[in-house]
């Protein structure tokens, strides 16, 4: 899909799945427009790549296993946020991956620090398998010691059963001689060694195992290199990719989320390319705002969910299977956190749901003119119903003049909207409600509007909404 960024912020969602539930008591005339004008067109004509049902997912690090409060199947606050997302993908990973030893023996008070046990394990399966999620799973390849980490991938493939998905060796590689878990001799060519050696060794006993890789930092020549060379043997290239950091940076504030990414779009094509060596999709297994934990008033605020929206369209629109955001208990980027013995929906996560709605079928071409503003526009079509989101980045309001390409019956519109960009979780709005203490989320009525061959959507400055044409 074609899209032009327009200065300010803007997300248009439209909530399909409720009109069932949620018949509006009369059908409003459409507006009269508001703001700078912007005309969207979609070519409903042109159907492209199905977004995946997963495509959502959370990321986490393995020392989170080991919580006893956490990623349980007594947790049913966190199930509860994970339902209303419908099906996604769980990545569990990260720096402590490559930290973590294996027992293989229960947990006790014996356990040493940073060991990952059996008894940690069956919690998360059971976790797991409670959601309906699959699992990609990152085994240790920082001590380098493949028969222990094919201990481990029998015991987690017993337990994990057909929610394992696939395995990942070592987390963001390419940065092992910055971290001291390598020399800073270290190059591509020792890291392939080993991770065939891990493979082979993890494949010996399970004969079907599935892999993927080779889950970098950012390294686009190691994904060239991986895609070549191992692409054969795994079921999905990935990588990860943050916004900006480090969170400790001055410079950065919430501004630097809602300007153009000019690195983005190329980062993602390296991916895409590297799977179409061996026709396989790619997924951005571990993502956020800021690396380093994320930086409060930056990615804790609602101009996060305006680049959340808009960053896993942009991943869409190159043809990603999916992303996972991820965090922790604490993390100012985790879409979920826990406050005392609470768990909190933060402002990704109300872009996740928008994305839900608005993200459906396959996607279709959509592009914007007659503007110089920092705006975005996505399309996808599902069973002849259009969903089109719209996301303004800018300080001016913008009406839109929407050009469906066929003659719509009827239109719905449902907003994510903050007072401003600098709001916190409590005052975000996804269709006209909020996320319950105990996780459940009932969406509001969204607008509803006749048809016709164009329609007005105004979008006010720091907002965004999804808008579903019938």
């Amino acid at each position: 899909m074609k899209y032009t960024y327009v200065y300010g912020i803007l997300a248009l969602a439209l909530y399909s799945c409720q009109k069932a539930t949620h018949v509006p008591s009369s059908v409003l005339p459409f507006p009269a427009p508001v703001g700078s004008s912007v005309t969207v067109a979609l070519e409903p004509q042109s159907v492209g790549q199905a977004i995946p049902v997963n495509f959502l997912g959370f990321s986490y690090e393995i020392d989170a296993l080991p919580d006893s409060d956490f990623l349980w199947s007594g947790n049913a606050v966190l199930l509860q946020l994970y339902k209303n997302l419908g099906t996604g993908m769980i990545r569990v990973g990260g720096n402590s991956s490559d930290e973590y030893t294996w027992s293989g023996q229960p947990r006790s008070a014996k356990t040493g620090k940073d060991t990952l046990t059996t008894t940690d394990v069956d919690r998360f399966a059971a976790f797991a398998h409670a959601t309906g999620w699959p699992v990609l799973f990152g085994l240790n390849l920082g001590e380098n010691n493949p028969g222990l980490a094919a201990s481990e991938a029998v015991y987690v493939s017993g337990d994990l059963g057909s929610s394992l998905w696939a395995f990942q060796i070592g987390n963001e590689p390419d940065l092992f001689h910055d971290n001291g878990i390598r020399t800073s001799s270290y190059t591509y060519d020792a890291y392939q060694a080993q991770w065939k050696a891990y493979n082979d060794a993890v494949k010996a006993g399970l004969k079907s195992v599935l892999f993927a890789g080779p889950d970098v930092a950012d390294s686009r020549a190691w994904i060239d290199s991986f895609g070549t060379n191992e692409g054969a043997s795994v079921r999905m290239v990935d990588g990860h990719y943050y916004r900006t950091g480090p969170a400790s940076s001055p410079s950065i504030t919430y501004h630097t989320l809602l300007a153009l990414d000019a690195n983005l779009g190329s980062y993602l094509q390296t991916l895409q390319s590297a799977a179409a060596t061996h026709q396989l999709g790619y997924r951005v297994s571990e993502c956020n705002s800021v690396y380093d934990g994320g930086k409060s008033g930056v990615s804790n605020v609602f101009a996060s969910a305006l680049w959340a929206l808009d960053f896993m369209w942009t991943v869409a629109e190159h043809q990603g299977l999916g992303i996972n955001f991820h965090g922790g208990l604490t993390n100012a980027y985790s879409p979920i956190i826990q406050s005392g013995s609470s768990w909190l929906a933060q402002p990704a996560y109300y872009a996740m749901l928008a994305f839900k709605e608005g993200g459906q079928g396959s996607l279709i071409p959509v592009s914007l003119s007659g503007t110089n503003l920092n705006a975005t526009a996505y399309a996808s079509i599902q069973s002849q119903t259009e969903y089109l989101t719209l996301i303004n980045k800018d300080s001016t309001d913008i009406a839109f003049t929407v050009a469906p390409g066929k003659q719509s019956q009827s239109v719905s519109v449902m907003r994510l909207i903050a007072p401003s960009y600098s709001s916190l979780a409590d005052s975000v709005q996804w269709c006209n409600s909020q996320v319950g203490a105990d996780g459940s989320f009932t969406p509001g009525s969204p607008e509803q509007y006749g048809g016709g061959s164009s329609f007005i959507v105004n979008v006010r400055a720091g907002s965004a909404a999804i808008v579903i044409i019938h």
